[in-house]
C-alpha cells in the first residue's frame, strides 16, 4: 500500500512539475549570456553584513559619450538610535562591465536616486542630488538641488542637450499627476533657468474635476523619457494605473519645455487609450526606453520590446518582440541600445547571488 502511495506521489509530482513547466517558461535570453561580474565581496564591504539590502540598475547614454551602467546599492540607512544615516554607494561601471569606480554622497543625509542622465557641463553624470564623473568621482551638487517636499521632487527623468539639463517629475508627494513639475540646469555652476511653471501633461480641460472619486489615483505616473540629440525631440512614457496601461507621446525639445499640454487633446475626461500616440495594455510592469522603441517586464514574467518610429511622429513599427522573462521582479534590468551598427545589449543583476550579467540583444 505505502509503495502504491509513493507511486501516486511521484506521478502526481511529475503531473504538476509538467505543469509548473508550461506556466513557468525557461527565460528567452539565457542563451544570449555574454559576460558576468561577480559582486559579492564588493557589495558585502558597502553591507557591512546587512541582508535587507535595495538595489536599482540604470543606463545612461548621451551622443558623443561613453554609455554608463549604473548600479545603486542600498543597506538600511538608519544608525543605533534611528537617525537617517545613508549608507548607499553607486558602482559605476562601462558597457562591458569594467568597474570605473564606487561613488558615495557628500553628506550622511544625501542620498543617491532618480534622475540619472549625462549633464550639460561637459561628461558628468546627475545621479540625484550629486554629479559624477564617469569613473564614479563626486565633482559638485547643484547648488540648489530638487529637495523632497519641493514642487521639484526626486525621482523623475532628466535629459541634456549639450547646453542645459532639463528635469521632469511627477510633483513631490503625489501617486499620479496631470502635470510635470520642471526645472532646467544650465552653465557650469549650475544655474537654474528661471521657467519652472508645471508642463501639462493633457490639456485643462480634458482633467477631471478634483472631486471626482479616487482623483488623487486618476492621473499619471511618469515612466522615463528618450531625448534624440539630432533631431531635438524628446519622447516622453508614462503610466496610467488606474487602467492599466503605458502611453507614449513625442515633442520637440521648445514643446516639452513650453507651457502647452505634452498631448494635443481636445476632447474632455476621459482620455481615451486612442488619443496617444503609443497605448499598450499593461499593468504596473518594469519599463525601459532607447531610441528605437520600449521595453516592458511584465509582472507575469514575459518581457516584450515595442519598436517605434525613431523620429517624427510617434508610432510602433514592426513586430512586437516577446520572450520568457523572469517572475523574480527583485531583479532589475537595464538596456542598452544606441541604435543601427551599434552593440545592444541587456543587463541583469540578481541580488541573491550578486552577480551582474550581461546578455546580448534578443529583441533586434
Amino acid at each position: 500500500m505505502k509503495k502504491l502511495q509513493a507511486l501516486a506521489l511521484v506521478a502526481a509530482f511529475g503531473l504538476a512539475s509538467c505543469d509548473f513547466l508550461k506556466t513557468t517558461p525557461f527565460p528567452g535570453y539565457i542563451d544570449r549570456t555574454d559576460i558576468s561580474l561577480d559582486l559579492s565581496d564588493r557589495i558585502e564591504a558597502i553591507a557591512g553584513g546587512e541582508s535587507q539590502i535595495g538595489y536599482d540598475l540604470q543606463t545612461v547614454t548621451a551622443d558623443g559619450r561613453s554609455p554608463r551602467l549604473l548600479l545603486l546599492v542600498e543597506p538600511p540607512s538608519t544608525d543605533k538610535s534611528g537617525a537617517f544615516d545613508y549608507k548607499g554607494k553607486l558602482l559605476v561601471l562601462d558597457e562591458d562591465l569594467v568597474l570605473r569606480g564606487q561613488a558615495g554622497v557628500a553628506s550622511s543625509i544625501d542620498y543617491f536616486s532618480k534622475p540619472y542622465s549625462y549633464t550639460h557641463d561637459g561628461s558628468n553624470i546627475l545621479a540625484g542630488y550629486t554629479v559624477l564623473t564617469q569613473e564614479g568621482e563626486s565633482t559638485l551638487s547643484p547648488p540648489d538641488p530638487p529637495k523632497l517636499g519641493s514642487p521639484h521632487g526626486l525621482e523623475g527623468c532628466a535629459f541634456s542637450d549639450g547646453a542645459n539639463t532639463y528635469l521632469f517629475s511627477i510633483p513631490s508627494g503625489k501617486y499620479t499627476a496631470f502635470e510635470l513639475s520642471y526645472r532646467t540646469y544650465f552653465e557650469a555652476t549650475w544655474g537654474i533657468g528661471g521657467d519652472e511653471d508645471p508642463k501639462p501633461i493633457i490639456p485643462a480641460a480634458a482633467r477631471p474635476s478634483p472631486g471626482v472619486q479616487n482623483y488623487q489615483n486618476l492621473g499619471y505616473q511618469l515612466m522615463g523619457l528618450h531625448y534624440n540629440a539630432d533631431e531635438d525631440e524628446t519622447t516622453f512614457v508614462f503610466s496610467e494605473p488606474t487602467e492599466k496601461r503605458i502611453l507614449a507621446v513625442r515633442v520637440t525639445r521648445a514643446a516639452a519645455i513650453s507651457g502647452n499640454p505634452l498631448l494635443g487633446y481636445a476632447g474632455s475626461w476621459p482620455v481615451p487609450a486612442s488619443a496617444w500616440p503609443i497605448r499598450i495594455e499593461a499593468d504596473r510592469p518594469k519599463v525601459a526606453i532607447c531610441g528605437n522603441g520600449l521595453f516592458l517586464a511584465r509582472r507575469d514574467g514575459w518581457m516584450e520590446f515595442y519598436p517605434w518610429t525613431e523620429t517624427g511622429p510617434l508610432a510602433l513599427s514592426g513586430e512586437t518582440v516577446r520572450i520568457a522573462g523572469d517572475r523574480a521582479l527583485e531583479r532589475p534590468y537595464a538596456f542598452l541600445d544606441e541604435g543601427p551598427g551599434e552593440d545592444a545589449y541587456m543587463y541583469r543583476f540578481d541580488p541573491a547571488s550578486k552577480i551582474l550579467t550581461r546578455y546580448k540583444e534578443w529583441w533586434r
